[in-house]
Parts: structure tokens; sequence; C-alpha cells
């Protein structure tokens, strides 16, 4: 698990939000936001929605 996973979960935790209801807030599946927390996407798109991601989470 990448650290960006773990801080991820554990913000999901804090907030009490699940992965999808952040998936379906930016429009993505639930497995698009998992293969970014993974770093399974590459290039300037993924880097610029994995950036909405740490925003959103407040994991700047």
């Amino acid at each position: 698990m990448t650290l960006i996973e773990k801080r991820f979960k554990k913000r999901l935790i804090d907030k009490e939000m699940s992965q999808k209801e952040v998936a379906d807030h930016f429009g993505w599946s639930s497995q698009y936001l998992r293969q970014l927390l993974k770093g399974m996407t590459a290039g300037p798109a993924a880097d610029t929605n994995l950036e909405k991601v740490k925003d959103y989470m407040g994991l700047k």
C-alpha cells in the first residue's frame, strides 16, 4: 500500500466517507480512483486528478 493510499484511507475514516462518495464527487468510478491512488495511471491528466483528490481530502 502506498503512502498516499494510507493517508487517504485514514482521511476517509476521519471524514466518515466512503471511497465511492469521493469517486462520485468527481464523476469517476471507484476503480479509477483506486488506480490513481495506487499509481497505476500515468500522464498529466492522472497527475492533475490526483492533485484534485488531495485538495478535496485535505492531504496536502
